[in-house]
């Protein structure tokens, strides 16, 4: 489908404002008509001096006029209401299918992006259906009915006056074609914008503890300047529009007035014709003044829409799949010939990656710098999928598992702790739907957060701030962690959880993990000696494969990589 055939279908479910708009346009080009005609019947009735003719008309036309004023709000209010629910239909929409997203979807693309399309596109968009939708359906029609009538009073006078509309119109959709290619081009300008705008906010101690400050500002400058010069050109097209809809407006007007005045002269008009003709014809030149607006307005929408759409067409995640019961005695995990690369790359991360954790046991991964330690917990939670290799959880093999099932059996603390900007109490109370307050004190307790929540004046109320701001490192980490326990996961994924923090905040975090990972199934990357000591088994990873398994005793004895990575990695800290 085209791009304007595939917004229309998405908007059908609200046609019905559509539908009413448009038979108050039709009700509102009846209305003009008629207008016209009892203008050219009192004029000439005043001239003529029948005044019985002239009363008579006089409630007619006030009538009419009432009339026309009720219709003009009702399809007001009909056109704005289309346009509401519609732009809430295409925000949903764009919304949730942003949420559907695969992570590998969204690690490919920048979240500046995203939210411009979200919001600037949108935009767009809902100009469109407020500003110019409901004249698209209403002007032309009074173009037409207007252009009949014309022909009916006299048509002679009438093609004289409107000879050169159609090449007018023909050279303005010429010129106006660039606009739908140059908006989806300012519109991406503009995005990068966004995502510059973003990156500096977040990473704002960054860019001030390494004075990047002029770097920051020359790149958002480049992208400025980008989004500018896409904007100027649209503006040199619409500026070059505009005369052609001023003179498609008055020509046809010196024309009437010329020939016009000179058929009423030699009687073949009456000066009640030449006056509705004259009425008429501004229900002609309008709509062809508007033309090259329009026109515009439309080409940027379906730009705009584009680009909405490439978001509706990206894959979802899968939705197949179902639940199963985990109590048989299967290992948790197991990778079999597991091969995977990131999209684009060539080199496979992981090239027969084989090993199996039994249920409850505490498993530490350990391995060279960019070995894929944290991508082997992305497999396992499946926001990427393995090239090939089988994957399976309890017993089943990760493909049949429903994510949300798959997902709910999994908790994961990971080093860069994400807190929404609400309260702490709503932060930790997403671990589990329909939670109790109480649940969410005892979390916070097992945690060790609890008596610190309490310290602050609004107790569970206090809002974490955007990211968790306003908290410590160990404090959003012990937050993430209560969360962890009120989801009370069977298996439970950490991901250098307490490497960030301080000697006395590990401590305390480590408390909290120690209560996290009891009777649990728990895989952990490794970063600290103490939470590699205290795991059941080390899997040492190297070249996408499993090179050595076992206690840290048993390891260390061995002349492996795991003793080169420990010398390297640990020694200084037991020492």
């Amino acid at each position: 489908m085209s791009t304007i055939e595939r917004m229309l279908k998405t908007l059908r479910p609200h046609r019905l404002w559509l539908i009413m708009t448009a038979f108050l346009s039709l009700l509102g080009t009846a209305l003009n008509i008629a207008f016209a005609g009892i203008t050219k019947t009192m004029t000439d009735s005043a001239i003529s001096k029948d005044i019985d003719i002239l009363f008579k008309y006089i409630p007619i036309f006030i009538v009419l006029f009432i009339v026309d004023i009720l219709a003009s709000i009702t399809k007001t209010y009909t056109s704005g209401r289309y346009a509401e629910y519609s732009l809430y239909d295409i925000r949903q929409k764009t919304a949730e299918h942003i949420i559907k997203l695969p992570v590998s979807y969204i690690d490919n693309h920048k979240s500046g992006d995203l939210v411009s399309r979200l919001v600037s596109d949108i935009t767009i968009i809902q100009d469109f259906l407020q500003n110019t939708l409901s004249n698209i359906l209403y002007l032309p029609i009074l173009f037409v009915a207007a252009l009949i009538s014309l022909l009916i009073i006299n048509w002679k006078l009438a093609l004289f006056s409107i000879t050169l509309i159609p090449l007018f119109m023909f050279v303005a959709m010429k010129i106006s074609r660039p606009v739908e290619k140059l908006t989806k081009e300012q519109q991406e300008e503009v995005s990068k914008v966004n995502s510059i705008a973003q990156d500096s906010l977040s990473g704002l101690t960054v860019i001030k503890s390494f004075n990047l400050e002029g770097i920051m500002k020359e790149r958002f400058g480049e992208s400025v300047d980008s989004s500018v010069s896409k904007g100027l050109k649209v503006s040199k097209v619409n500026s070059i529009l505009a005369p052609f809809g001023f003179l498609m407006q008055m020509i046809p007007f010196i024309l009437t007035f010329a020939y016009g005045g000179y058929l009423v002269i030699i009687k073949e008009m009456t000066f009640g014709s030449l006056l509705a003709f004259i009425n008429l014809m501004n229900y002609v030149a309008n709509p062809i003044n508007q033309f090259p607006r329009l026109l515009s307005s439309y080409r940027g929408a379906m730009g705009a829409s584009s680009r909405i759409f490439e978001i509706w067409d990206a894959s979802l995640e899968r939705k197949d799949g179902e639940g199963f019961d985990i109590d048989k005695e299967e290992n948790a995990v197991s990778f079999k010939n597991v091969c995977f690369s990131y999209n684009g790359e060539t080199q496979n991360i992981f090239e027969g990656l084989t090993f199996d954790i039994k249920k409850g046991e505490r498993i530490a991964i350990v391995g060279q710098s960019g070995a894929g330690k944290s991508t082997l917990l992305k497999l396992i939670t499946e926001f990427y999928e393995a090239n090939s290799g089988d994957i399976s959880i309890f017993g089943h093999n990760i493909k049949s598992w429903r994510l949300k099932d798959l997902r709910n059996l999994i908790s994961q603390v990971t080093q860069d702790t994400y807190l929404f900007p609400e309260s702490i109490n709503q932060n930790i109370s997403y671990g589990r739907e329909g939670v109790s307050f109480d649940d969410v004190v005892e979390a916070a307790k097992a945690a060790d957060i609890h008596d610190v929540i309490m310290d602050f004046k609004d107790g569970y109320e206090t809002l974490a701030g955007e990211r968790g701001a306003k908290l410590s490192g160990g404090q959003k980490q012990r937050i993430s962690i209560a969360r962890a326990l009120l989801k009370d996961s069977p298996l439970l994924l950490l991901d250098e959880a307490t490497s960030a923090l301080d000697v006395e905040a590990e401590r305390d975090v480590q408390n909290a993990l120690d209560e996290l990972m009891y009777g649990r199934t728990t895989i952990v990357i490794a970063h600290r000696l103490s939470t590699i000591k205290n795991a059941d088994r080390i899997i040492v990873i190297d070249d996408g494969k499993v090179v050595d398994s076992g206690s840290h005793e048993e390891l260390f004895k061995k002349d492996g990589l795991y003793k080169e990575l420990y010398t390297k990695q640990f020694a200084v800290e037991e020492a």
